[in-house]
């Protein structure tokens, strides 16, 4: 499903990072964080506090978005341009390819390359699945996050056709 053409994806403004941020707390709350332990909880809002994000970009971190309107419906965190952090779609746009999209902007802007790797949440292994990632190993318990470590050794051919998000999936 190709998302709406009001959506556009871009290279975050720092002015963003409060939306971005909430938007990335809220869903994992929702999705996520019900099938976590407390300690992995309060570690993922440590990190996805805007004053943390903004500091990372000094180091080898970035990040991008996707904006309907004024609004932040969509983000993606990358680490080392090869490991994805953060990736989070609103509940309400679900479905709409956005987090694909988000992937796909930064991979045609070489923000994106492979090999690449995620720590996937539980409620996830599937959408990563249909990007061509498969599971690295077994699923872990690194302070408090449940985590399927996956790795994708080659960026997909980015068609038309692209995976759908999974209900509570980026």
């Amino acid at each position: 499903m190709i998302p709406s053409p009001s959506i556009l994806c871009r290279p975050l403004r720092p002015d963003e990072a409060d939306e971005a941020c909430a938007l990335a707390r809220a869903v994992f709350d929702q999705f996520v964080a019900p099938e976590q332990h407390d300690k992995g909880r309060r570690m993922f809002h440590a990190f996805a506090q805007p004053a943390a994000l903004l500091r990372r970009h000094r180091t080898r971190y970035t990040t991008w978005v996707a904006v309907e309107g004024p609004r932040v419906v969509g983000v993606l965190h990358l680490h080392a341009r090869n490991h994805i952090s953060l990736l989070f779609t609103a509940p309400d746009c679900q479905g709409r390819g956005i987090a694909t999209r988000l992937l796909r902007t930064a991979a045609e802007a070489g923000g994106f390359v492979a090999p690449a790797t995620v720590n996937s949440s539980p409620n996830a292994v599937g959408f990563y699945a249909r990007l061509g990632f498969a599971p690295d190993g077994p699923e872990l318990l690194k302070n408090g996050v449940r985590h399927q470590p996956m790795r994708l050794p080659a960026l997909p051919l980015w068609g038309h056709a692209e995976p759908r998000d999974l209900p509570g999936a980026p």
